[in-house]
């Protein structure tokens, strides 16, 4: 089993940065940009136990995976979606995307990401494995949601200005 937590200080508020993880597919896609579609098959009503049937491109090659939220929290100055996933038929995929309010501009990002093997011989693998891939997210994603949020306010300031 392989464990990753990385934290990272988004500058944008918790409600902006909210919908880039859950609820909006079309900001998903901009920090997820292989994803392509994603339609529950399965809700319940506090959305745990909820299942996702997710749509990935990587190349020509399309890839279905049956995502279990395992955990949601949406309150006010904190937030927390888990997800839990099969990738590839050979790792047990658990991933947190968990929000903290710093203030009324800033965000915590939180991310934490569990990989364990189906099989064992699988976890020797896991032994050379680094953090340069969710060091890349991260980033990425900061940058992708402040862009994004500094377009917005930009649009709005420009359409204030205009009346």
């Amino acid at each position: 089993m392989k464990k990753w937590k990385k934290e990272i200080t988004i500058n944008a508020p918790i409600e902006y940065v909210w919908p880039f993880f859950y609820g909006d597919l079309e900001k998903k896609k901009m920090i997820f940009p292989k994803v392509m579609d994603e339609v529950f098959t399965q809700e319940t009503e506090q959305l745990v136990g909820s299942i996702i049937s997710q749509t990935y491109q990587i190349g020509s090659v399309t890839e279905q995976y049956e995502i279990t939220i395992k955990k949601y929290v949406n309150e006010q100055h904190y937030k927390i979606f888990q997800e839990s996933f099969l990738l590839n038929n050979r790792f047990r995929m658990t991933i947190d995307y968990e929000l903290e309010a710093q203030n009324d501009t800033t965000t915590k990002f939180i991310y934490t990401s569990i990989n364990k093997p189906k099989n064992p011989l699988l976890g020797i693998f896991q032994l050379f494995g680094n953090d340069e891939v969710v060091r890349r997210f991260m980033n990425r994603t900061k940058e992708t949601i402040e862009s994004a949020y500094k377009n917005e306010i930009q649009t709005n300031t420009n359409e204030l200005l205009k009346e």
